[in-house]
């Protein structure tokens, strides 16, 4: 008697353990676009400047230029920035910038964003920026693995209105007048 209660209890169990838990809701991909009124090249620069002040490195860049239209396309890929690093502070950082997987009994230690701006010429030396990140994180105590997710677009805005600023700052003056 007690044997068969035991196997039951464990076949219960084991039914359990095997159903699909209902899925967490998946935040969508935040996507910013703008478009600056100043040259591909200029853009460009302005794109890598903004990651290396954010002291990222840039993990990943292709230009091509297409003869026949004369425009310029190119995609730049930050290196994945530290947000946060230890277990006391981790999840509070990771979950201010977006959904982060639950993981019961879990354990965050570190927490990065990784950028992807995506630039188009357009007629009349304009450019279109498009701008996305990822955040991820590491689990040390249930997965002990990196898990990735969508970002809630604070970060990216924050971002593209540095990016903003930078491509509006006034000219200075190249011939020394005031």
């Amino acid at each position: 008697m007690i044997r068969s209660a035991i196997i039951a209890i464990g076949i219960f169990s084991l039914v359990l353990c095997t159903l699909p838990l209902p899925a967490q809701k998946q935040d969508s991909l935040v996507v910013l676009r703008d478009t600056f009124a100043r040259p591909f090249p200029i853009v460009w620069r302005a794109v890598k400047q903004l990651i290396e002040e954010q002291h990222c490195g840039i993990e990943s860049e292709k230009q091509s230029f297409d003869e026949q239209t004369e425009m310029y396309r190119g995609n730049i890929r930050s290196a994945p920035c530290v947000l946060a690093s230890g277990e006391d502070s981790t999840y509070d950082v990771l979950k201010r910038y977006g959904r982060v997987p639950i993981i019961r009994g879990g354990v965050w230690t570190s927490g990065r964003i990784q950028y992807n701006f995506s630039l188009r010429d357009l007629p009349d030396r304009k450019v279109q920026v498009v701008l996305t990140a990822e955040l991820s994180g590491y689990e040390a105590y249930v997965t002990h693995l990196s898990h990735a997710w969508n970002a809630n677009g604070i970060l990216e805005r924050q971002m593209m209105d540095r990016l903003r600023q930078l491509l509006t700052k006034p000219k200075e003056p190249s011939d020394g007048s005031p």
